[in-house]
């Protein structure tokens, strides 16, 4: 990508989308249970991250001009230890001093005078070392971080770094991930279907006023409270995904089914706790549009659409929101209001800055948060020579979105997590440990 180049539309609506509330920066953390070396680390991220997708070494640079967009310059005095950093964390470095650490960072902006990245190497984490992504959302979405994950990582502990070229598709992308779906849509196993909506949904105006026309949340609800600037995040242990498979076989659903039930079931238990009568939460969802035996492109960007998902907490039967989130997959399965609001973000990218300002404003008062449901690789894989333990990370949430629930799972594991406002959420560790109830309650009932 030559410098200079003018922002895409979507991502150039991302960059202007920071608040002291929410930053749009994309945050995971990987971890193993053997420490790697910093320098191993970072021959690996020059090699497949900087060299092959030149956006890590550009920064942005506001436009001039009142509507202008920004453009990506080349950052001439690009250092990587600028954006590596070698952190060390009080004693006892446990999941607990992890978990404050990545809550602390997701309100931290990046610094906008060098590439928007950084990758934070954590030693001594639990014996092994811990690696902390934060990537804004204008360089790329959520979704082609996941698979940049997966050029970062090797099927053996072998250290001889190559080029991946363009790694981040082809064959052996199905086969290690079986296709990057997330929550209750089958889009990426079926990439020509949301090819088909996008010549015909964007034009199609009854999906965008289907969209308007959306109720908007409760603002009386505690999951939309006013939100603060302290962030917090937790994620559980990893759980057997052949306990949720068993499940899902029990009571005709799929794996995906089960866990936006157990959300939902998660939710009900939260609220009622806190002394709130349980209702729906509607949260967005992202959807992938790229084909997953594609190579990323190597300028990234944002190339996705959003679902509004109602997440059963308002039903007390686990059975009947399992079927009820059965039932709304299927009607996701055909709809086009993914690629409608990839044209949304296009317009806001596009748009004066209050136009966007009001246009965000008005889609975020229909949605709580963001849930993402993401498999990775099915089989055990290594990072800077070190086997991989566990992966979470969480999407940005825009405006004044308070939570965002993450679902990873890897090497026949699922973790679940999920980065809160502290004054929506004080203690995210309970709404986990009600997730891990409900998968156990689901387990019990009869099918």
């Amino acid at each position: 990508m030559a410098a200079g180049q003018q922002m895409p539309l979507v991502d150039h609506a991302w960059l202007r989308m920071d608040t002291p509330h929410n930053l749009m920066v994309v945050n995971s953390v990987l971890w193993t249970e053997q420490p790697f070396d910093h320098d191993a680390l970072r021959a690996l991220l020059m090699d497949r991250m900087v060299e092959e997708f030149p956006r890590f070494r550009h920064r942005p640079e506001q436009a001039h001009l009142p509507f202008g967009r920004a453009h990506w310059m080349v950052d001439e005095d690009f250092d990587i230890d600028r954006h590596l950093l070698q952190v060390r964390l009080d004693p006892p470095v446990d999941a607990a001093a992890l978990h404050r650490y990545v809550g602390e960072q997701m309100a931290i902006p990046l610094p906008m005078d060098r590439p928007l990245w950084q990758v934070h190497h954590i030693d001594g984490y639990e014996g092994g070392s811990a690696a902390v992504f934060r990537i804004h959302h204008a360089v790329a979405d959520g979704m082609a971080l996941t698979r940049l994950l997966l050029v970062l990582t090797d099927a053996t502990p072998a250290v001889g770094f190559t080029p991946h070229t363009r790694a981040g598709g082809g064959p052996g992308l199905r086969q290690r991930v079986g296709g990057l779906v997330h929550v209750g849509v089958d889009a990426l196993t079926h990439p020509g279907k949301v090819v088909g909506w996008g010549t015909a949904a964007v034009k199609d105006a009854a999906h965008l006023a289907h969209l308007a026309d959306l109720p908007v949340k409760d603002e009386h609800s505690l999951l939309n409270r006013p939100l603060g600037t302290r962030k917090l995040a937790t994620w559980s242990q990893p759980l057997a995904l052949d306990d949720v498979k068993a499940i899902g076989r029990a009571h005709g659903c799929t794996v995906n089914d089960v866990l936006v039930a157990a959300v939902g079931g998660a939710f009900r238990r939260y609220l009622a706790a806190n002394g709130e009568e349980p209702s729906d939460v509607r949260v967005m969802v992202p959807i992938d549009t790229r084909p997953p035996d594609q190579p990323l492109p190597r300028d990234l960007g944002n190339a996705f659409g959003l679902l509004f998902v109602d997440v059963p907490a308002g039903t007390a039967d686990p059975a009947e929101r399992l079927a009820r989130v059965r039932a709304q997959t299927q009607q996701l399965k055909n709809s086009p209001e993914a690629v409608v609001t990839i044209g949304v973000l296009a317009g806001m990218g596009a748009a004066p800055g209050l136009l966007e300002d009001f246009t965000l404003a008005y889609f975020v008062t229909k949605v709580s948060g963001v849930v993402t449901n993401v498999p990775g690789p099915r089989e055990p894989v290594f990072f800077a020579g070190r086997q991989v333990a566990g992966v979470i990370g969480w999407v940005p949430r825009a405006g004044d979105l308070s939570f965002g629930v993450s679902i990873f799972s890897y090497a026949g594991r699922v973790t679940v997590g999920v980065a809160v406002d502290a004054a929506v959420m004080p203690d995210p560790e309970t709404w986990v440990a009600a997730f891990e109830a409900e998968l156990d309650a689901m387990a019990a009932q009869p099918a």
